[in-house]
């Protein structure tokens, strides 16, 4: 088991009024989720439970632990009282994946909203039309589950990439939170001008004023890679993009 550069998430769509100019709806979900729960659909050591944005051993990533990683009445409560006033029509359309375990999760995610307040019809697809349409810009979904891989080992590919409103386009979209805050894009195209030290802090700012301030999504876990290997197996090379290098892997 290795620990991947990669991020699941519940994105939430803030081109649709649910989430347009609404954090505090955006924060509540992020107390109200059971990231433990959902975890488990997906089997043993699939994952670690995460709050935000940037992975661990990402540049720039840091633990800054804003919401609670485990479900209390605690923190039901103080979803609650974050929801109250800020659920619209009280109802909301979550995408997911035809396959498991995503509509185990999906269960969860529509028993967790609902004790904010939001009732939530859950649509599955199969996996690569639910990536087509969620990318669609003017799509009628208020939440997509989705996961990211980084594609290199820099925080610019998790938060330019996948929250900047400066790179949205009418289709092929990859921020499908469709995030656009003027303050927060102008504040990603500095960071991503340095160089360093400085580009790392600066990203490590960015990560936790969105999570704090202005969620996007409720972040829940980072991956593992599950790789079975007998003991007959040499050479074996992990890396925590591209997982194990086959190049290297011989029989003893």
């Amino acid at each position: 088991m290795k620990p991947q550069l990669g991020t699941s998430y519940l994105a939430m769509n803030h081109d649709r009024p649910l989430f347009k100019n609404n954090p505090q709806l955006a924060k509540a979900v992020n107390w109200a989720i059971d990231r433990q729960a959902i975890l488990n659909q997906a089997g043993f050591l699939s994952g670690k439970r995460n709050d935000q944005i940037l992975p661990p051993g990402i540049p720039g990533g840091k633990d800054i632990g804003v919401y609670p990683l485990a479900v209390t009445a605690n923190t039901i409560k103080k979803a609650k009282s974050l929801a109250d006033g800020h659920t619209g029509s009280g109802k909301a359309v979550l995408w997911t994946s035809n396959r498991a375990p995503a509509p185990a999760q999906a269960a969860i995610y529509q028993f967790n909203l609902k004790q904010i307040g939001l009732d939530v019809e859950v649509q599955q697809y199969a996996r690569a039309v639910q990536i087509e349409k969620e990318g669609t810009r003017g799509a009628d979904f208020d939440f997509t589950t989705e996961g990211w891989i980084a594609d290199y080992a820099d925080p610019y590919d998790f938060i330019n990439i996948l929250l900047s409103g400066d790179s949205l386009h009418d289709a092929n979209n990859n921020n499908v939170a469709y995030y656009n805050s003027p303050k927060f894009n102008k504040a990603m195209t500095a960071a991503s001008n340095l160089s360093g030290n400085a580009r790392y802090a600066a990203y490590q700012a960015l990560d936790a004023n969105i999570t704090k301030n202005d969620p996007a999504w409720a972040a829940r876990s980072n991956f593992n890679d599950r790789i079975f290997v007998s003991a007959r197996t040499g050479g074996f090379t992990f890396q925590p993009v591209f997982s194990f290098d086959y190049a290297t892997v011989f029989v003893k």
